[in-house]
């Protein structure tokens, strides 16, 4: 049986959560909250990169995907896109191979599905995830991706609404669920430093973050029952942690 949130699971239900993958995100949320109890308890902070140091990478799929980001996107969403590749960056510890191409062009394409151009509108499909994942996957193979390293960008965008990524799914796709994960609910920053999140919020202002975004995950958690969205909202309360985010004011 394909694993919640892979592209494989994704064509197999269309995104809409059955038993199995309800009781298998919950224990994905007992594992996550324990694991950020144990880091509060003992004060664990690293500082693996300086904010400075972390650009985009030069090439002619990242700078296209970014446009379209930018081109496609209220501006706070965008600004969204560009802290959740920071964040990304300075939560990573080297532990793995990492291909940053993949994981810039894929976390500017993660939320193309709560655009105006790209929302699902009434589609089967339950997860606005899809979107992204179909234009990663486009991109790719405009610039003659092979089709492994073109799936595992599109497979780590459908996967980044997971509460938790095994690693066998690819550094990139741990990545992008960190780093989106932290921008909208302050999931894992609790390991940065002050300056660092600072820093990262000057380059690419909230732009009210926490009151725009709500609503919008709130209208796709309504619109489509079922998917995991609706799913973190009325069983992890993700909406009271998007308010209640203590590293962001807005």
């Amino acid at each position: 049986m394909a694993k919640t949130g892979t592209l494989d699971w994704m064509e197999a239900t269309h995104g809409k959560l059955g038993l199995g993958d309800r009781l298998r995100l919950i224990g994905q949320g007992v594992r996550a909250r324990a694991a950020k109890r144990k880091r509060l308890r003992n004060n664990i902070r690293f500082r693996h990169m300086e904010v400075d140091d972390i650009l985009p990478p030069d090439s002619a799929i990242a700078r296209e995907a970014m446009a379209l980001c930018e081109a496609v996107s209220e501006p706070f969403l965008f600004n969204h896109c560009m802290r959740s590749w920071f964040w990304a960056r300075l939560l990573d510890d080297g532990s793995g191979p990492l291909d940053e191409e993949v994981l810039f062009t894929g976390m500017m394409l993660h939320d193309l599905g709560l655009t105006e151009r790209f929302g699902l509108r009434g589609q089967s499909m339950r997860c606005f995830t899809l979107p992204g994942a179909r234009m990663a996957e486009e991109l790719a193979a405009k610039h003659d991706w092979p089709g492994a390293r073109a799936r595992l960008m599109a497979q780590a965008i459908t996967l980044h609404l997971n509460v938790e990524i095994e690693s066998r799914h690819g550094r990139e796709a741990e990545l992008m669920r960190a780093g989106s994960g932290g921008d909208v609910a302050g999931l894992g920053l609790d390991v940065l430093h002050a300056d660092q999140i600072e820093a990262v919020c000057h380059k690419h202002p909230r732009l009210h973050m926490k009151r725009e975004i709500a609503p919008v995950l709130q209208a796709e958690a309504d619109a489509r029952p079922g998917c995991r969205i609706h799913f973190l909202i009325n069983t992890f309360g993700f909406d009271g942690l998007i308010a209640r985010a203590p590293m962001f004011s807005e």
